[in-house]
């Protein structure tokens, strides 16, 4: 589940490989004078359990646990520093709410350690604490690994419920094929866009400016609403600057840039009793 390239593995027997480091070609020492193996801290703790702690740290945002399990992984040496960056980068991404700016600050203090200051020098220690109190600091979510893994499993379900009729499938993936066919419930999304929408549907410009480029919940800014207005205004038969146009009602107008229902994003509600080729192109 991680692009960090220095992430420990396990062997067939149970062991712990060894990451591919540059620096572990020579000797290196801990706090006490000894050979420090690969697997092991400056301070004598195992080094995985560190990352691992540096993770779990973070997501129960703990700040002073968080900020020494990284202080130990710089000061260990380089490799020790890449395998706590790629691990702050994959925790942004999988620990974190999603929309946070924790990264943009990860990656900004990365960028001033590695090429401000030299390997060992205190402060790229405090470039790596700094951005770990980002990390700890932000709202913590695994929503988008829940996602991943919920979608996964789902689609697995889904392929062996196709091959097994005996198989009754846990769950149907947030979006079916009769959701995306004509008439289903995403129906609004078969646009000129599409070559269903376009070449089977016939549906072109006027369709989409009406129901597929709808936003919502919250409404337009000022200035969106009436330049759109506008927008639509214009595609009158007497402009038609870009194609020749099929101009629009005002209850279209209006429809166009109401937003769409907060309860559900996808109901139409213009014309209860009418279908959504009534706005399809004329001649395209």
């Amino acid at each position: 589940m991680s692009g960090d390239h220095n992430q420990f593995r396990f062997s067939d027997d149970g062991g712990l490989k060894e990451p591919d480091d540059e620096e572990e070609e020579q000797t290196k020492t801990n706090d006490l004078g000894e050979e420090m193996p690969y697997w092991q801290t400056a301070g004598g703790f195992r080094r995985d359990v560190i990352v691992s702690a540096l993770q779990s740290a973070i997501r129960r945002s703990d700040e002073e646990v968080a900020s020494f399990c990284a202080f130990e992984l710089v000061r260990s040496g380089p490799g020790y520093e890449t395998q706590m960056w790629n691990r702050l980068a994959l925790i942004c991404v999988e620990d974190l709410v999603a929309g946070n700016e924790a990264i943009e600050h990860v990656l900004r203090y990365e960028d001033l350690a590695k090429n401000r200051w030299e390997d060992s020098e205190w402060q790229r220690r405090l470039c790596a604490i700094a951005a770990t109190l980002v990390a700890a600091r932000a709202r913590s979510s695994r929503a988008t690994t829940h996602a991943n893994g919920y979608f996964s499993n789902t689609m697995e379900d889904r392929a062996r419920a196709k091959q097994d009729d005996d198989h009754e499938p846990l769950y149907e993936p947030p979006v079916t094929e009769d959701d995306l066919s004509k008439g289903g419930r995403y129906d609004v999304v078969l646009d000129k866009h599409t070559r269903p929408g376009a070449g089977h549907h016939n549906r072109g410009w006027e369709h989409f400016r009406v129901h597929g480029a709808r936003i919502g919940p919250e409404p337009e800014t000022d200035h969106g609403e009436k330049w759109w207005r506008r927008v639509l205004e214009y595609d009158h038969p007497d402009y038609a600057y870009r194609e020749p146009e099929q101009a629009f009602t005002d209850e279209e107008i209006d429809h166009a840039v109401e937003p769409t229902p907060k309860d559900d994003p996808w109901r139409c509600g213009f014309d209860e009793d009418a279908d959504l080729d009534e706005f399809d192109a004329q001649g395209e």
